[in-house]
């Protein structure tokens, strides 16, 4: 507080040192007709946080928005006008497989059997840019398989953000612990012993979704200014 007693603005918060890595993470666009429009709106959310996680790191990666069109695009173009000033990410209407060597491409699903102990800095690695509330199932999976791409999924999830966590620290629980706030496992933990109740073993493991293996852990509205 100052002599007037004026309490002084906060300080800025600023920006991480940031050495950049040669990672190159995809977001694979193409399932566009496959959503409802309020799933439309809920992935350009996640494209905006997996931005702003990607800014914000001291290793942030090179990040490619492939497949970009249709719904998706207007949205931004209409919504998120200020995605015209991002930095340091690529929006094309290319597919991965246009951009990069095929025996680069990593596809990142939990339905894969390879968990993946350690990023490859050399590799692309793909995430499904879809919110589908667990409709299509293995779809990823068997997307990538037909492409001949080799499938592999991290030990814990929320991708992308997980992902440049770990480049900071290369540790996997303390990327998870930082990104996944501890109360969504208490609130997890609830629902699951009260569906429990009602619901067998082997129907709650087909039928609810894993909080930690999705897109995105939470549903955020996309800001205008990131």
């Amino acid at each position: 507080m100052d002599s007037l007693g004026l309490v002084p603005p906060p300080l800025k918060k600023s920006k991480p040192n940031q050495i950049a890595s040669d990672m190159r993470v995809v977001i694979d666009l193409s399932f566009d007709s496959m959503m409802a429009d309020t799933e439309i709106t809920s992935v350009s959310s996640q494209l905006t946080r997996c931005y702003s996680a990607n800014r914000s790191t001291s290793r942030p990666v090179n990040l490619f928005f492939t497949s970009y069109g249709q719904r998706i695009q207007n949205r931004f173009e209409t919504k998120i006008q200020s995605h015209i000033n991002w930095k340091d990410v690529v929006f094309d209407t290319k597919s991965y497989l246009e951009l990069f060597d095929k025996n680069d491409l990593v596809y990142l699903t939990a339905d894969a059997t390879d968990v993946i102990d350690e990023l490859d800095e050399n590799k692309v690695y793909i995430i499904g840019g879809i919110v589908d509330k667990n409709r299509h199932k293995n779809l990823c999976y068997d997307k990538a398989k037909k492409e001949n791409i080799a499938t592999a999924q991290l030990p814990i999830g929320n991708l992308f953000e997980i992902l440049v966590r770990w480049l900071e620290c290369k540790d996997w629980q303390k990327a998870f612990l930082e990104v996944i706030p501890q109360r969504k496992f208490n609130e997890e933990g609830k629902k699951q012993r009260r569906i429990r109740k009602n619901v067998d073993a082997t129907d709650l493991e087909r039928d609810i979704p894993d909080t930690v293996q999705n897109f995105s852990v939470e549903e955020h509205e996309p800001s205008e200014q990131v």
